[in-house]
Protein backbone atom coordinates (compact mmCIF):
# COMPACT_ATOMS: atom_id res chain seq x y z
CA UNK A 1 0.00 0.00 0.00
CA UNK A 2 2.88 2.36 0.74
CA UNK A 3 4.30 1.88 -2.76
CA UNK A 4 0.88 2.51 -4.32
CA UNK A 5 0.48 5.66 -2.23
CA UNK A 6 3.91 6.86 -3.38
CA UNK A 7 3.03 6.37 -7.06
CA UNK A 8 -0.34 8.08 -6.53
CA UNK A 9 1.33 11.06 -4.86
CA UNK A 10 3.94 11.37 -7.61
CA UNK A 11 1.30 11.37 -10.37
CA UNK A 12 -0.85 13.82 -8.41
CA UNK A 13 2.16 16.19 -8.28
CA UNK A 14 2.01 16.49 -12.08
CA UNK A 15 -1.56 17.79 -11.97
CA UNK A 16 -1.58 19.76 -8.71
CA UNK A 17 1.32 22.01 -9.84
CA UNK A 18 -1.02 24.76 -11.02
CA UNK A 19 1.27 27.73 -10.92
CA UNK A 20 4.41 26.52 -12.71
CA UNK A 21 6.26 26.60 -9.39
CA UNK A 22 9.74 25.10 -9.53
CA UNK A 23 9.86 24.10 -5.87
CA UNK A 24 8.71 20.58 -6.68
CA UNK A 25 10.89 20.08 -9.77
CA UNK A 26 12.78 17.04 -8.36
CA UNK A 27 9.49 15.25 -7.73
CA UNK A 28 8.15 16.20 -11.16
CA UNK A 29 11.28 14.84 -12.86
CA UNK A 30 10.51 11.46 -11.29
CA UNK A 31 6.76 11.64 -11.79
CA UNK A 32 6.76 12.71 -15.47
CA UNK A 33 7.94 9.32 -16.81
CA UNK A 34 5.22 7.55 -14.80
CA UNK A 35 2.60 9.19 -17.03
CA UNK A 36 4.12 7.45 -20.04
CA UNK A 37 3.92 4.10 -18.23
CA UNK A 38 0.13 4.19 -18.04
CA UNK A 39 -1.48 1.64 -20.36
CA UNK A 40 -3.83 3.75 -22.50
CA UNK A 41 -1.35 6.63 -23.03
CA UNK A 42 1.32 4.06 -23.95
CA UNK A 43 -1.04 2.44 -26.48
CA UNK A 44 -2.04 5.80 -27.99
CA UNK A 45 1.62 6.83 -28.30
CA UNK A 46 2.66 3.34 -29.52
CA UNK A 47 5.36 3.28 -26.82
CA UNK A 48 6.84 -0.19 -27.21
CA UNK A 49 9.12 -0.24 -24.15
CA UNK A 50 6.41 0.63 -21.57
CA UNK A 51 3.92 -1.77 -23.17
CA UNK A 52 6.38 -4.68 -23.19
CA UNK A 53 7.45 -3.92 -19.62
CA UNK A 54 3.86 -3.76 -18.36
CA UNK A 55 3.01 -7.01 -20.14
CA UNK A 56 6.03 -8.69 -18.55
CA UNK A 57 5.06 -7.32 -15.13
CA UNK A 58 1.56 -8.77 -15.53
CA UNK A 59 2.87 -12.14 -16.75
CA UNK A 60 5.02 -12.36 -13.63
CA UNK A 61 2.79 -10.96 -10.89
CA UNK A 62 -0.75 -10.70 -12.27
CA UNK A 63 -2.71 -7.43 -12.22
CA UNK A 64 -0.28 -5.74 -9.83
CA UNK A 65 -0.43 -2.69 -12.14
CA UNK A 66 -4.03 -2.09 -11.05
CA UNK A 67 -3.06 -1.95 -7.37
CA UNK A 68 0.26 -0.12 -7.54
CA UNK A 69 0.67 1.86 -10.78
CA UNK A 70 -2.90 2.85 -11.73
CA UNK A 71 -3.75 6.13 -9.91
CA UNK A 72 -7.51 5.65 -10.30
CA UNK A 73 -7.20 2.19 -8.76
CA UNK A 74 -5.28 3.61 -5.80
CA UNK A 75 -7.93 6.33 -5.44
CA UNK A 76 -10.62 3.63 -5.21
CA UNK A 77 -8.55 1.80 -2.60
CA UNK A 78 -8.42 5.05 -0.64
CA UNK A 79 -12.22 5.21 -0.73
CA UNK A 80 -12.29 1.60 0.50
CA UNK A 81 -10.05 2.52 3.43
CA UNK A 82 -12.33 5.46 4.26
CA UNK A 83 -15.35 3.14 4.18
CA UNK A 84 -13.66 0.79 6.65
CA UNK A 85 -12.91 3.68 8.99
CA UNK A 86 -16.49 4.94 8.75
CA UNK A 87 -18.06 1.57 9.53
CA UNK A 88 -16.80 -1.76 10.82
CA UNK A 89 -19.46 -3.52 8.76
CA UNK A 90 -18.06 -1.88 5.62
CA UNK A 91 -14.83 -3.84 6.06
CA UNK A 92 -16.79 -7.05 5.40
CA UNK A 93 -19.25 -5.68 2.82
CA UNK A 94 -18.12 -7.58 -0.28
CA UNK A 95 -19.22 -10.92 -1.68
CA UNK A 96 -18.50 -13.08 -4.70
CA UNK A 97 -20.11 -11.90 -7.92
CA UNK A 98 -20.17 -13.67 -11.23
CA UNK A 99 -18.09 -11.89 -13.89
CA UNK A 100 -19.93 -9.55 -16.24
CA UNK A 101 -18.12 -10.86 -19.29
CA UNK A 102 -20.42 -9.29 -21.87
CA UNK A 103 -19.85 -5.85 -20.35
CA UNK A 104 -16.10 -6.23 -19.83
CA UNK A 105 -15.30 -7.56 -23.27
CA UNK A 106 -17.84 -5.28 -24.93
CA UNK A 107 -16.17 -2.16 -23.50
CA UNK A 108 -12.72 -3.51 -24.38
CA UNK A 109 -13.75 -4.27 -27.97
CA UNK A 110 -15.36 -0.85 -28.36
CA UNK A 111 -12.24 0.84 -26.96
CA UNK A 112 -10.00 -0.99 -29.43
CA UNK A 113 -12.28 0.01 -32.31
CA UNK A 114 -12.34 3.66 -31.21
CA UNK A 115 -8.55 3.80 -30.86
CA UNK A 116 -8.16 2.27 -34.32
CA UNK A 117 -10.65 4.81 -35.69
CA UNK A 118 -8.80 7.69 -34.04
CA UNK A 119 -11.68 8.76 -31.78
CA UNK A 120 -9.70 9.76 -28.70
CA UNK A 121 -12.54 11.72 -27.07
CA UNK A 122 -14.65 8.57 -26.61
CA UNK A 123 -11.68 6.61 -25.24
CA UNK A 124 -11.21 9.34 -22.63
CA UNK A 125 -14.52 8.37 -21.03
CA UNK A 126 -13.16 4.98 -19.88
CA UNK A 127 -9.39 5.57 -19.68
CA UNK A 128 -8.54 5.33 -15.95
CA UNK A 129 -5.53 7.64 -16.22
CA UNK A 130 -7.52 10.28 -18.10
CA UNK A 131 -10.34 10.09 -15.54
CA UNK A 132 -7.82 10.50 -12.71
CA UNK A 133 -6.22 13.53 -14.38
CA UNK A 134 -9.55 15.28 -14.87
CA UNK A 135 -10.63 14.58 -11.29
CA UNK A 136 -7.40 15.91 -9.78
CA UNK A 137 -6.91 18.92 -12.05
CA UNK A 138 -10.36 19.99 -13.20
CA UNK A 139 -12.05 19.07 -9.92
CA UNK A 140 -9.60 20.68 -7.49
CA UNK A 141 -8.15 23.60 -9.43
CA UNK A 142 -11.43 25.57 -9.70
CA UNK A 143 -11.67 25.49 -5.90
CA UNK A 144 -8.25 27.13 -5.66
CA UNK A 145 -9.17 29.56 -8.44
CA UNK A 146 -12.42 30.44 -6.69
CA UNK A 147 -10.51 31.22 -3.49
CA UNK A 148 -8.06 33.31 -5.54
CA UNK A 149 -10.88 35.32 -7.13
CA UNK A 150 -12.50 35.87 -3.73
CA UNK A 151 -9.23 37.19 -2.32
CA UNK A 152 -8.74 39.36 -5.42
CA UNK A 153 -12.20 40.88 -4.93
CA UNK A 154 -11.64 41.48 -1.22
CA UNK A 155 -8.07 42.76 -1.54
CA UNK A 156 -8.77 45.18 -4.36
CA UNK A 157 -5.59 47.10 -5.13
CA UNK A 158 -3.93 46.23 -1.82
CA UNK A 159 -2.26 43.06 -3.06
CA UNK A 160 -0.88 41.84 -6.39
CA UNK A 161 -3.64 39.28 -6.94
CA UNK A 162 -5.56 39.09 -10.19
CA UNK A 163 -8.91 37.55 -11.05
CA UNK A 164 -8.53 34.42 -13.19
CA UNK A 165 -11.06 32.63 -15.39
CA UNK A 166 -12.60 29.48 -13.93
CA UNK A 167 -13.82 26.60 -16.10
CA UNK A 168 -16.88 25.54 -14.12
CA UNK A 169 -18.07 23.23 -16.91
CA UNK A 170 -14.85 21.21 -16.68
CA UNK A 171 -15.12 21.24 -12.89
CA UNK A 172 -18.69 19.93 -13.02
CA UNK A 173 -17.71 17.08 -15.35
CA UNK A 174 -14.75 16.18 -13.14
CA UNK A 175 -16.82 16.24 -9.95
CA UNK A 176 -19.52 14.06 -11.54
CA UNK A 177 -16.80 11.53 -12.42
CA UNK A 178 -15.45 11.72 -8.86
CA UNK A 179 -18.91 11.07 -7.39
CA UNK A 180 -19.39 8.06 -9.68
CA UNK A 181 -15.98 6.64 -8.75
CA UNK A 182 -16.54 7.20 -5.02
CA UNK A 183 -20.01 5.62 -5.00
CA UNK A 184 -18.80 2.69 -7.10
CA UNK A 185 -15.80 2.08 -4.82
CA UNK A 186 -17.79 2.57 -1.61
CA UNK A 187 -20.48 0.09 -2.62
CA UNK A 188 -18.62 -2.36 -4.83
CA UNK A 189 -14.86 -1.97 -4.27
CA UNK A 190 -13.23 -2.47 -7.66
CA UNK A 191 -16.55 -2.74 -9.51
CA UNK A 192 -15.42 -0.18 -12.10
CA UNK A 193 -12.13 -1.99 -12.68
CA UNK A 194 -13.85 -5.34 -13.24
CA UNK A 195 -16.85 -4.11 -15.20
CA UNK A 196 -16.02 -1.05 -17.32
CA UNK A 197 -12.27 -0.52 -17.34
CA UNK A 198 -10.73 -1.73 -20.62
CA UNK A 199 -7.26 -1.74 -19.04
CA UNK A 200 -8.44 -4.07 -16.27
CA UNK A 201 -10.04 -6.44 -18.77
CA UNK A 202 -6.95 -6.49 -21.00
CA UNK A 203 -4.54 -7.09 -18.13
CA UNK A 204 -6.92 -9.68 -16.73
CA UNK A 205 -6.60 -11.73 -19.89
CA UNK A 206 -2.81 -11.42 -19.78
CA UNK A 207 -2.81 -12.48 -16.11
CA UNK A 208 -4.34 -15.85 -17.06
CA UNK A 209 -0.75 -16.86 -17.83
CA UNK A 210 0.83 -15.12 -14.83
CA UNK A 211 3.52 -16.95 -12.89
CA UNK A 212 2.45 -15.84 -9.40
CA UNK A 213 -1.18 -16.06 -8.29
CA UNK A 214 -3.35 -16.01 -5.21
CA UNK A 215 -4.22 -19.63 -4.36
CA UNK A 216 -6.50 -21.41 -1.89
CA UNK A 217 -5.26 -24.46 0.02
CA UNK A 218 -8.34 -26.71 0.19
CA UNK A 219 -6.82 -28.72 3.04
CA UNK A 220 -6.80 -25.65 5.26
CA UNK A 221 -9.89 -23.83 3.94
CA UNK A 222 -13.05 -24.26 6.06
CA UNK A 223 -15.26 -22.20 3.71
CA UNK A 224 -15.82 -19.48 6.33
CA UNK A 225 -16.12 -16.86 3.58
CA UNK A 226 -14.00 -14.22 5.33
CA UNK A 227 -11.74 -13.88 2.28
CA UNK A 228 -14.71 -13.32 -0.04
CA UNK A 229 -16.16 -10.63 2.24
CA UNK A 230 -12.78 -8.88 2.24
CA UNK A 231 -12.17 -9.16 -1.52
CA UNK A 232 -12.82 -5.79 -3.19
CA UNK A 233 -12.59 -7.48 -6.59
CA UNK A 234 -15.46 -9.85 -5.66
CA UNK A 235 -13.52 -12.62 -7.38
CA UNK A 236 -13.22 -15.27 -4.60
CA UNK A 237 -15.81 -18.06 -4.59
CA UNK A 238 -15.55 -19.75 -1.15
CA UNK A 239 -17.95 -22.53 -2.12
CA UNK A 240 -15.78 -23.81 -4.97
CA UNK A 241 -12.48 -22.66 -3.39
CA UNK A 242 -11.54 -20.73 -6.54
CA UNK A 243 -10.16 -17.28 -7.34
CA UNK A 244 -10.85 -15.61 -10.69
CA UNK A 245 -7.36 -14.36 -11.57
CA UNK A 246 -8.68 -12.20 -14.42
CA UNK A 247 -10.42 -10.02 -11.82
CA UNK A 248 -7.90 -10.31 -8.98
CA UNK A 249 -5.96 -7.06 -8.55
CA UNK A 250 -3.37 -8.65 -6.23
CA UNK A 251 -4.19 -6.39 -3.28
CA UNK A 252 -3.30 -9.12 -0.70
CA UNK A 253 -6.35 -8.26 1.47
CA UNK A 254 -7.55 -11.87 1.42
CA UNK A 255 -4.11 -13.16 2.39
CA UNK A 256 -4.11 -11.00 5.50
CA UNK A 257 -7.77 -11.75 6.33
CA UNK A 258 -7.76 -15.57 6.20
CA UNK A 259 -7.73 -16.81 9.84
CA UNK A 260 -6.54 -20.26 8.81
CA UNK A 261 -3.66 -19.31 6.52
CA UNK A 262 -5.33 -21.07 3.60
CA UNK A 263 -4.46 -18.40 0.99
CA UNK A 264 -1.00 -17.89 -0.45
CA UNK A 265 0.68 -15.99 -3.26
CA UNK A 266 2.76 -18.65 -4.99
CA UNK A 267 3.96 -19.77 -8.43
CA UNK A 268 1.37 -21.68 -10.44
CA UNK A 269 2.00 -25.24 -11.55
CA UNK A 270 2.25 -26.14 -15.22
CA UNK A 271 -1.04 -28.03 -15.16
CA UNK A 272 -2.96 -24.99 -13.96
CA UNK A 273 -1.30 -22.49 -16.29
CA UNK A 274 -3.80 -20.55 -18.38
CA UNK A 275 -6.73 -21.44 -16.11
CA UNK A 276 -8.58 -18.38 -14.89
CA UNK A 277 -9.95 -19.93 -11.67
CA UNK A 278 -7.32 -21.57 -9.48
CA UNK A 279 -7.17 -23.50 -6.21
CA UNK A 280 -4.37 -25.50 -4.61
CA UNK A 281 -5.65 -29.05 -4.85
CA UNK A 282 -2.53 -29.91 -6.90
CA UNK A 283 -0.07 -28.14 -4.61
CA UNK A 284 1.89 -29.89 -1.86
CA UNK A 285 1.61 -28.81 1.76
CA UNK A 286 3.31 -25.58 2.70
CA UNK A 287 5.14 -25.04 5.98
CA UNK A 288 3.57 -23.28 8.95
CA UNK A 289 5.74 -20.26 8.28
CA UNK A 290 4.28 -19.67 4.85
CA UNK A 291 2.21 -16.64 5.89
CA UNK A 292 5.22 -14.86 7.33
CA UNK A 293 7.32 -15.68 4.27
CA UNK A 294 4.66 -14.49 1.81
CA UNK A 295 4.02 -11.33 3.81
CA UNK A 296 7.74 -10.53 3.88
CA UNK A 297 7.96 -11.26 0.14
CA UNK A 298 5.08 -8.91 -0.46
CA UNK A 299 6.78 -6.10 1.41
CA UNK A 300 10.00 -6.63 -0.51
CA UNK A 301 8.12 -6.72 -3.81
CA UNK A 302 6.18 -3.51 -3.18
CA UNK A 303 9.35 -1.79 -2.05
CA UNK A 304 11.04 -2.90 -5.27
CA UNK A 305 8.16 -1.46 -7.31
CA UNK A 306 8.51 1.89 -5.54
CA UNK A 307 12.27 1.95 -6.09
CA UNK A 308 11.81 1.04 -9.76
CA UNK A 309 9.29 3.85 -10.20
CA UNK A 310 11.65 6.31 -8.57
CA UNK A 311 14.54 5.27 -10.79
CA UNK A 312 12.75 5.72 -14.13
CA UNK A 313 14.57 7.96 -16.63
CA UNK A 314 14.17 11.58 -15.68
CA UNK A 315 12.47 14.03 -17.96
CA UNK A 316 13.83 17.50 -17.44
CA UNK A 317 11.00 20.03 -17.16
CA UNK A 318 11.99 23.66 -17.00
CA UNK A 319 9.48 26.13 -15.58
CA UNK A 320 8.64 28.89 -18.03
CA UNK A 321 8.24 32.32 -16.50
CA UNK A 322 5.16 34.19 -17.62
CA UNK A 323 6.39 37.41 -19.25
CA UNK A 324 3.04 38.65 -20.47
CA UNK A 325 1.90 42.07 -19.35
CA UNK A 326 -0.70 42.23 -16.61
CA UNK A 327 -4.19 43.17 -17.73
CA UNK A 328 -6.36 44.41 -14.91
CA UNK A 329 -9.70 44.36 -16.69
CA UNK A 330 -11.89 41.26 -16.51
CA UNK A 331 -12.51 39.69 -19.90
CA UNK A 332 -14.75 36.99 -21.28
CA UNK A 333 -13.60 34.31 -23.76
CA UNK A 334 -13.83 35.15 -27.43
CA UNK A 335 -16.17 33.01 -29.55
CA UNK A 336 -13.77 31.95 -32.28
CA UNK A 337 -14.83 30.50 -35.59
CA UNK A 338 -11.73 28.29 -35.52
CA UNK A 339 -10.33 26.97 -32.19
CA UNK A 340 -6.59 27.30 -31.60
CA UNK A 341 -4.84 24.00 -30.87
CA UNK A 342 -1.50 24.15 -29.00
CA UNK A 343 1.80 24.13 -30.87
CA UNK A 344 2.87 20.53 -31.31
CA UNK A 345 -0.69 19.29 -31.90
CA UNK A 346 0.25 19.06 -35.62
CA UNK A 347 -3.40 19.21 -36.71
CA UNK A 348 -6.90 18.93 -35.27
CA UNK A 349 -7.18 15.43 -36.72
CA UNK A 350 -3.95 14.33 -35.02
CA UNK A 351 -5.01 15.89 -31.70
CA UNK A 352 -8.44 14.25 -31.67
CA UNK A 353 -6.99 10.86 -32.61
CA UNK A 354 -4.35 10.79 -29.87
CA UNK A 355 -5.66 12.85 -26.95
CA UNK A 356 -7.34 11.09 -24.00
CA UNK A 357 -8.17 14.35 -22.16
CA UNK A 358 -6.00 13.61 -19.13
CA UNK A 359 -5.27 17.40 -18.94
CA UNK A 360 -1.64 16.94 -17.95
CA UNK A 361 -0.67 19.51 -20.61
CA UNK A 362 -3.30 21.91 -19.25
CA UNK A 363 -1.87 21.60 -15.74
CA UNK A 364 1.67 22.26 -17.02
CA UNK A 365 0.84 25.43 -18.98
CA UNK A 366 2.49 28.25 -16.96
CA UNK A 367 0.40 30.98 -18.57
CA UNK A 368 -2.88 29.01 -18.24
CA UNK A 369 -3.67 29.66 -21.90
CA UNK A 370 -4.35 25.94 -22.40
CA UNK A 371 -7.84 25.06 -21.15
CA UNK A 372 -10.19 22.06 -21.52
CA UNK A 373 -12.45 22.51 -24.54
CA UNK A 374 -16.21 22.38 -24.12
CA UNK A 375 -17.67 22.60 -27.62
CA UNK A 376 -14.95 24.58 -29.42
CA UNK A 377 -13.90 21.50 -31.42
CA UNK A 378 -17.38 19.98 -31.54
CA UNK A 379 -18.38 16.68 -29.91
CA UNK A 380 -15.25 14.81 -31.03
CA UNK A 381 -13.01 17.23 -29.15
CA UNK A 382 -14.86 17.66 -25.85
CA UNK A 383 -12.33 18.16 -23.00
CA UNK A 384 -9.34 18.23 -25.40
CA UNK A 385 -6.85 21.07 -24.80
CA UNK A 386 -7.57 24.35 -26.57
CA UNK A 387 -5.68 27.65 -26.42
CA UNK A 388 -7.64 30.53 -24.90
CA UNK A 389 -5.12 32.96 -24.55
CA UNK A 390 6.97 24.52 -23.66
CA UNK A 391 5.81 22.27 -21.16
CA UNK A 392 2.74 20.72 -22.73
CA UNK A 393 4.60 18.79 -25.44
CA UNK A 394 7.17 17.46 -22.97
CA UNK A 395 4.62 15.97 -20.56
CA UNK A 396 2.00 14.63 -23.03
CA UNK A 397 2.09 10.83 -22.59
CA UNK A 398 0.10 9.92 -25.73
CA UNK A 399 1.91 11.93 -28.41
CA UNK A 400 -1.15 14.10 -29.06
CA UNK A 401 1.15 17.13 -28.63
CA UNK A 402 4.61 16.44 -30.00
CA UNK A 403 7.61 18.04 -28.23
CA UNK A 404 8.89 21.25 -29.83
CA UNK A 405 11.80 23.33 -28.63
CA UNK A 406 11.50 27.10 -28.29
CA UNK A 407 12.95 27.79 -31.73
CA UNK A 408 10.54 25.34 -33.37
CA UNK A 409 7.59 26.92 -31.59
CA UNK A 410 8.63 30.33 -32.89
CA UNK A 411 8.43 28.94 -36.42
CA UNK A 412 5.18 26.97 -36.00
CA UNK A 413 2.07 28.74 -37.30
CA UNK A 414 -0.95 27.62 -35.25
CA UNK A 415 -3.25 30.49 -36.24
CA UNK A 416 -3.39 34.17 -37.14
CA UNK A 417 -4.52 37.36 -35.42
CA UNK A 418 -7.70 39.17 -36.49
CA UNK A 419 -8.16 42.87 -35.62
CA UNK A 420 -11.59 44.40 -34.96
CA UNK A 421 -11.30 48.17 -35.14
CA UNK A 422 -14.65 48.84 -33.50
CA UNK A 423 -13.45 47.27 -30.23
CA UNK A 424 -10.04 48.98 -30.10
CA UNK A 425 -9.51 51.52 -27.29
CA UNK A 426 -7.99 53.90 -29.84
CA UNK A 427 -11.44 54.04 -31.44
CA UNK A 428 -13.68 53.67 -28.36
CA UNK A 429 -11.71 55.73 -25.81
CA UNK A 430 -9.76 58.06 -28.09
CA UNK A 431 -6.40 57.13 -26.56
CA UNK A 432 -3.10 56.03 -28.07
CA UNK A 433 -2.20 52.40 -27.45
CA UNK A 434 -0.10 49.98 -29.52
CA UNK A 435 0.12 47.23 -26.89
CA UNK A 436 -0.40 44.49 -29.46
CA UNK A 437 2.36 45.74 -31.76
CA UNK A 438 4.76 46.28 -28.87
CA UNK A 439 4.40 42.72 -27.57
CA UNK A 440 4.22 40.79 -30.85
CA UNK A 441 7.28 38.47 -30.85
CA UNK A 442 7.01 37.86 -34.62
CA UNK A 443 6.76 41.57 -35.53
CA UNK A 444 3.61 40.68 -37.44
CA UNK A 445 1.70 43.73 -36.17
CA UNK A 446 2.55 47.31 -37.06
CA UNK A 447 0.82 50.58 -36.26
CA UNK A 448 -0.40 52.44 -39.35
CA UNK A 449 -2.10 55.86 -39.57
CA UNK A 450 -5.76 56.09 -40.53
CA UNK A 451 -7.78 58.88 -42.09
CA UNK A 452 -8.49 60.41 -38.67
CA UNK A 453 -4.77 60.64 -37.94
CA UNK A 454 -4.74 57.92 -35.30
CA UNK A 455 -2.55 54.83 -35.38
CA UNK A 456 -4.29 51.43 -35.60
CA UNK A 457 -2.73 47.95 -35.67
CA UNK A 458 -2.37 46.12 -38.97
CA UNK A 459 -1.67 42.36 -39.01
CA UNK A 460 0.66 40.83 -41.58
CA UNK A 461 -0.87 37.35 -41.68
CA UNK A 462 2.13 35.69 -43.31
CA UNK A 463 4.27 36.55 -40.27
CA UNK A 464 1.74 35.88 -37.50
CA UNK A 465 2.30 32.56 -35.67
CA UNK A 466 -0.92 32.77 -33.62
CA UNK A 467 0.76 32.85 -30.20
CA UNK A 468 -2.03 34.99 -28.72
CA UNK A 469 0.19 37.45 -26.88
CA UNK A 470 -1.52 40.38 -28.60
CA UNK A 471 -4.93 39.13 -27.47
CA UNK A 472 -3.70 38.71 -23.91
CA UNK A 473 -2.28 42.23 -23.52
CA UNK A 474 -5.08 44.04 -25.35
CA UNK A 475 -6.76 46.42 -22.84
CA UNK A 476 -10.14 46.38 -24.61
CA UNK A 477 -12.93 44.91 -22.49
CA UNK A 478 -14.94 42.71 -22.27
CA UNK A 479 -13.65 41.43 -25.62
CA UNK A 480 -10.13 41.98 -26.90
CA UNK A 481 -9.96 44.06 -30.06
CA UNK A 482 -7.57 41.51 -31.52
CA UNK A 483 -7.96 37.74 -31.28
CA UNK A 484 -6.49 34.59 -32.79
CA UNK A 485 -8.24 32.22 -35.19
CA UNK A 486 -6.70 28.75 -35.33
CA UNK A 487 -5.54 26.59 -38.23
CA UNK A 488 -6.85 23.05 -38.73
CA UNK A 489 -3.35 21.97 -39.81
CA UNK A 490 -0.30 23.68 -38.35
CA UNK A 491 2.29 25.18 -40.67
CA UNK A 492 5.99 25.93 -40.32
CA UNK A 493 8.29 28.67 -41.53
CA UNK A 494 9.91 26.60 -44.28
CA UNK A 495 6.73 25.35 -45.94
CA UNK A 496 5.26 28.83 -46.57
CA UNK A 497 1.68 28.99 -47.78
CA UNK A 498 -0.96 26.71 -46.31
CA UNK A 499 -3.75 28.46 -44.47
CA UNK A 500 -1.56 31.40 -43.53
CA UNK A 501 -1.21 32.62 -47.12
CA UNK A 502 1.84 34.29 -48.56
CA UNK A 503 3.80 37.03 -46.86
CA UNK A 504 6.12 39.76 -47.95
CA UNK A 505 8.97 39.24 -45.53
CA UNK A 506 9.56 40.97 -42.27
CA UNK A 507 8.47 44.57 -41.95
CA UNK A 508 10.57 47.62 -41.32
CA UNK A 509 11.02 49.36 -38.01
CA UNK A 510 7.93 50.71 -36.34
CA UNK A 511 9.24 54.02 -35.12
CA UNK A 512 8.53 55.30 -31.64
CA UNK A 513 6.22 53.77 -29.05
CA UNK A 514 2.91 55.45 -28.45
CA UNK A 515 2.71 57.72 -25.38
CA UNK A 516 -0.09 56.87 -22.97
CA UNK A 517 -0.67 53.16 -23.60
CA UNK A 518 -2.64 50.97 -21.19
CA UNK A 519 0.04 48.31 -20.76
CA UNK A 520 3.80 47.98 -20.63
CA UNK A 521 6.58 48.10 -23.17
CA UNK A 522 6.01 51.52 -24.74
CA UNK A 523 9.61 52.57 -25.06
CA UNK A 524 11.33 52.86 -28.40
CA UNK A 525 10.28 50.06 -30.72
CA UNK A 526 13.06 48.09 -32.39
CA UNK A 527 13.62 48.38 -36.09
CA UNK A 528 14.17 45.54 -38.50
CA UNK A 529 17.91 45.55 -38.02
CA UNK A 530 17.96 46.00 -34.23
CA UNK A 531 18.43 43.21 -31.71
Amino acid sequence: MSAAAAVFALLAVLFVDWGGDTSMSPLRSIASPLARWQVVPAVMAVSVVPLVALAALTLLFGRIYCSVLCPLGVLQDGVNVAAKVASKRAAMRFSYRKPRRWMRYGVLALTVILIAAGVGAAVALVDPYGIFGRIIYDGLRPLAQGCNNFLAAVAGDSFARETVSVSWVSAAIALIMLVIVVISAWRGGRAYCNSFCPVGTLLGEVSRASLLRMRIDTDRCVSCGVCARKCKGSCIDPKSHTIDVTRCVVCFDCLDACPHGAISYTPVSGAAAGNGAVSTEDVSDVSEKRSEVVDESRRRFLTAVAVAAASLPEVKAQAVQNSFATVARVKRPYERRHPVAPAGAVSLEHLHAKCTSCHLCVSKCPGHVLQPAVMEYGLEGVMHPVMRFDNCGDVCPTGAIVPLDKEQKKETFIGHAVFRRGLCVVHTDGVECGNCADHCPAEAIRMVPSADGRLYPEVERALCIGCGRCEYVCPASPLSAIHVEGYAVHDDLDSGGGERGHGQGRGQGHGQGQGQGYGRGHGRRRGAGEA
